[in-house]
């Protein structure tokens, strides 16, 4: 294990190394295929707007019965012309974001190359982050009553029960934006 090498990452190098864990998405890619695929039948044409999408179950394209249009069912995701299959694309992603490896140590996992993972990690980061606002924009947001913010950028009073709120700074609490323990 190298010294930029998490403990995680490390165990789980030397589980595959093992054949104790063999990494096959094989059917994660199914399943993907399947949601993919689903949403184009309820979906319109990107082209035409038209709602005469067409699926198979055989077949890694959709085509529109009116205008033609015949992209695979990955057009318009973070899936979309990727030298990674959709599970490992899942899988690099959520390796990176919730077990905090890097790159680095994914890209042997996936036995892929560095920019090969890189790039699909960066894509489906940069399409959670575009379709997060667009999420939130359905919602009726109105928040009412006492309410705790973590991990914003600004430092609020850390209220703690109390009425007024304590003078937190004198209180040992930190001028720094970011994490802090308010």
């Amino acid at each position: 294990m190298s010294s930029t090498e998490s403990a995680f990452g490390g165990m789980f190098r030397q589980l595959i190394e093992l054949g104790v864990i063999e990494i096959n998405t094989e059917p994660l890619d199914a399943r993907i295929e399947r949601r993919l695929k689903r949403f184009w039948e309820n979906t319109s044409c990107p082209r035409c707007g038209h709602q005469s999408i067409m699926t198979w179950e055989t077949h890694d394209r959709v085509r529109c019965r009116n205008c033609e249009f015949k992209p695979v069912y990955t057009h318009g995701t973070p899936f979309h012309e990727k030298h990674l299959s959709c599970g490992e694309v899942l899988l690099a992603f959520t390796l990176y974001a919730d077990t905090l490896l890097s790159i680095n140590q994914i890209a042997p996992l996936l036995g892929r190359a560095y920019k090969t993972v890189h790039t699909a990690i960066r894509e489906a980061e940069a399409a959670v982050q575009r379709g997060f606002p667009l999420t939130w924009e359905l919602f009726n947001q109105t928040i009412d009553g006492p309410t705790q913010v973590d991990e914003s950028g600004k430092v609020c009073s850390g209220y703690k029960g109390q009425e007024p709120p304590r003078n937190s700074r004198s209180r040992g609490g930190s001028s720094r934006t970011g994490r802090s323990r308010w």
